[in-house]
């Protein structure tokens, strides 16, 4: 059942009244759907939002735009210097109250805490003073006026830098409490700049009453976010996500920063009931895969470990189909390579002599990208059935075949000058064949002229685990289908997911539909093998 929200005159699809809300914040504004859905998004879910980019790319304006969809809302910005004093942020001290009653209390109306919504530009030049008061409004949305308490009304707290925090100097405590970071790029699409040039000055226009979110609806929809459910997937999901940074923060070296993968339990909540926010303000009951993409912009501390953080959150997606593909290849490798004794009991292992011989010194590999490839019976001789050797391809234009060697050190430049191009690749024998950069090829044998072997075969079961691995492997390709088809609907119907997201992630399938592909070779190669 889709969920609605009351508006003054109707009742409009929770969806559809966003898509309206965005619409109207984006109104004269370009290439910034995604940054004012992310800060609507924030609002809703109660988190802070950070903002990194240049000068003059419209971030102050995002924040003005949600002041402006808030009913009533009141908003405080303000130009952070190494200067800047807590009255300035957080109110004068009350001279009246100070003489009178001894008291140190700010006068607040008007500043920080009497504010709906927040933008602070240029957050990490504050003071420590500013800093330390600035945790406790965002931890516990709290201000301690003197000897009052005051309960903050902001809902979302807008920060902007040109610039990520200095590390070491104790800004790590205040960068936590930014669960979303997005970075505000200046107009990149040339036909939107020409439109930013020709348009009018930006409309000083109010939002419609019957979109406009008011006190109830906001505390409604706050409240239907919490109800929102996450099914099984989705928490698998998340633990495998959680698993796979974890390690990643384990491992400290000069390559890699620990802290930069560093998660903590309060943010895994709270990129829960950001994900809770996003399914229900997409007019859902329960989260879809489509809201775990947003953790790209949840997940990263440093922009060195973005690329690799986005490779995590899209690997969680489908890190069951990976598993599977990746299993499945393990347990090829291992039928054609003689691992143990029970191994060779169970299978009859194929000698070098029964390959033929083709040009008194070559061994044919069959159906090697695009043909039959010739191997030197003495670099075959050499290869390990567990070590990788380096290798090399080159097609020798005298033999009109691609041949496949060990490299030596001189192999490039002893090559004649008959011979195209070479390629380095990985070599290691395997039973009845050769493995060329993890893809199993069998080797043609006596009797043969090509094609698919057929005598001196390994024995029943391995032909039997073949047809297992053959049986999964459809199966994990046909849900894989499905999986590709289903995620391309979701992502295409969420919000918060940008075409620039959905570029990403087309990227990410593209390297799970490689390694289906390249596991469906070795599985054809094995099966040639032990046919």
């Amino acid at each position: 059942m889709t969920t609605t929200s009351a508006s003054p005159d109707k009742f409009l699809p929770v969806s559809g009244h966003v898509r309206r809300i965005v619409a109207w914040m984006t109104e004269s504004v370009y290439e910034k759907d995604q940054l004012a859905a992310m800060a609507l998004l924030c609002a809703v879910a109660g988190e802070n939002i950070f903002l990194l980019g240049p000068p003059g790319t419209a971030k102050s304006l995002v924040a003005r735009r949600l002041k402006g969809v808030l009913k009533g809302a009141r908003s405080f910005e303000y130009l952070m210097s190494r200067f800047s004093t807590p009255d300035e942020i957080f109110g004068p001290v009350s001279i009246m109250r100070l003489k009178e009653s001894d008291s140190y209390e700010r006068l607040t109306d008007g500043y920080l805490p009497t504010a709906d919504v927040v933008f602070l530009d240029e957050i990490w030049k504050a003071g420590p003073s500013i800093q330390n008061t600035l945790l406790t409004a965002i931890n516990e949305h709290l201000y301690h006026n003197g000897t009052v308490t005051m309960r903050l009304p902001m809902k979302v707290l807008i920060a902007a830098s040109n610039e990520l925090p200095a590390k070491n100097e104790g800004l790590e405590a205040l960068w936590d409490r930014f669960l979303v970071r997005m970075v505000s790029n200046c107009i990149e699409s040339d036909d939107n700049f020409e439109k930013m040039l020709l348009a009018p000055e930006l409309p000083d226009t109010e939002i419609d009453d019957d979109i406009a979110i008011t006190a109830p609806l906001y505390e409604s929809w706050c409240r239907g976010a919490r109800e929102v459910t996450s099914p099984p997937d989705i928490i698998a999901a998340l633990k495998w996500l959680r698993r796979s940074l974890m390690d990643r923060s384990r491992r400290d070296d000069e390559q890699h920063d620990g802290a930069d993968y560093y998660v903590s339990d309060r943010r895994w909540k709270k990129i829960f009931r950001l994900m809770q926010a996003s399914a229900f303000l997409n007019g859902r009951k329960e989260m879809d895969l489509s809201d775990l993409l947003l953790l790209i912009h949840c997940l990263w501390n440093s922009p060195d470990a973005r690329e690799e953080i986005n490779r995590c959150v899209t690997s969680s997606l489908w890190h069951d189909t990976m598993d599977s593909l990746q299993s499945i290849g393990e347990r090829l490798r291992e039928l054609v390579t003689p691992a143990d004794g029970a191994r060779k009991q169970t299978a009859q292992f194929i000698s070098e002599s029964d390959f033929k011989e083709f040009y008194n010194s070559y061994f044919a590999v069959d159906g090697f990208t695009d043909g039959t490839a010739l191997i030197p019976r003495w670099d075959y001789n050499k290869l390990s059935l567990i070590d990788e050797t380096d290798g090399i391809v080159f097609n020798d234009h005298s033999l009109r075949m691609q041949v496949i060697q060990i490299e030596k050190s001189n192999t490039v430049f002893s090559l004649p000058s008959n011979t195209g191009r070479p390629r380095r690749v990985k070599l290691l024998k395997c039973n009845g064949g050769v493995v060329v950069n993890s893809i199993p090829y069998a080797l043609i044998r006596k009797g043969q002229s090509g094609g698919n072997p057929s005598d001196a075969t390994p024995g029943l079961s391995c032909r039997k685990e073949a047809g297992t691995l053959r049986r999964n492997f459809n199966s994990i390709l046909k849900a894989w289908t499905a999986r590709k088809k289903q995620l391309s609907a979701l992502t295409a119907a969420n919000i918060f997911v940008s075409a620039l997201d959905v570029e990403m992630l087309s990227s990410a399938i593209s390297n799970v539909d490689r390694l289906a592909t390249e596991t469906e070779i070795r599985l054809n190669n094995v099966e040639r093998i032990v046919r």
